[in-house]
């Protein structure tokens, strides 16, 4: 990995340094207050399934002076696990200028009704101009029943409804 406080040509590029899902992100003046970090979600029964949720995620990127000004298209994907999209949303960022390097900054997304429709992994895919730059994991969850039949010494396992 290139040292991202190294002179020249070979600065750190645009980048994505950390995502997390959370709960809720509270700003003061000169901090940040993450209440509730979590990578899965857990229902009762399969009956649950299919539900609607507003799922938040704060990200921490990086620029550095030489990208002071310019455009960025950031975009955000959840993927289920044959990575079909069910949530996606695009936007353009702009660096401000900036004249201490590496610049440092936190962006809160709230992603308001993504349907899940199954328990699986899920993820969000955060991309910068078309390059994905960082993969936050999200598993849903419900509890299986195993069935266990001793004539034959066999499990089936199955969701409870």
């Amino acid at each position: 990995m290139a040292n991202i406080y190294s002179r020249g040509k070979n600065k750190k590029k645009m980048d994505v340094l950390w995502g997390a899902w959370v709960k809720e992100v509270n700003h003061t003046q000169n901090c940040i207050d993450i209440i509730g970090i979590y990578d899965d979600i857990w229902k009762t029964k399969r009956g649950d399934f299919p539900f609607t949720v507003d799922l938040k995620a704060l990200v921490a990127y990086q620029a550095n002076s030489t990208e002071s000004d310019k455009t960025f298209h950031r975009t955000l994907t959840i993927m289920d696990i044959d990575a079909r999209p069910i949530f996606s949303d695009d936007s353009v960022m702009i660096i401000p200028t900036v004249l201490d390097t590496p610049y440092r900054w936190y962006e809160e997304y709230v992603l308001k009704g993504v349907v899940i429709k199954e328990p699986a992994y899920y993820q969000l895919s955060i991309l910068i101009n078309q390059e994905e730059k960082q993969v936050i994991p999200l598993r849903v969850l419900a509890p299986k029943r195993m069935i266990w039949n001793p004539e034959d010494d066999s499990t089936i396992e199955e969701w409870i409804e």
